[in-house]
């Protein structure tokens, strides 16, 4: 079965991207491989806090780990919408939500 998860990226353009359930290992490389280069410096250890994005529209369950927990609260604006797309896995829960691609900048 085919879903889409909403990007917002960093230009305010809203990018629809088609996934299968854990066609990869998180929304972080599936942004990476489909839009979006820059994020992710750890490769997916959720210890930098550059693949930091926020849910603009829907609801994701909040499953986060400590220690996504404790790198959220070292970054740049951070709310309770926010998550590391290395931590939010492929699969039928992200269906339609939308994504906000954070930085510092």
């Amino acid at each position: 079965m085919s879903y889409t998860v909403n990007i917002l990226t960093t230009n305010e353009t809203l990018v629809k991207i088609p996934f299968k359930s854990y066609e990869y290992p998180n929304l972080m490389e599936l942004i990476i491989n489909t839009y979006y280069e820059d994020i992710g410096e750890c490769l997916g250890r959720g210890l930098c806090g550059t693949c930091h994005v926020k849910i603009i529209k829907g609801v994701l369950e909040n499953t986060s780990e400590t220690s996504e927990k404790t790198t959220l609260s070292k970054i740049y604006n951070v709310d309770t919408n926010s998550r590391l797309a290395c931590q939010i896995m492929l699969n039928s829960k992200i269906n339609n939500l939308t994504f906000k691609i954070i930085t510092e900048s």
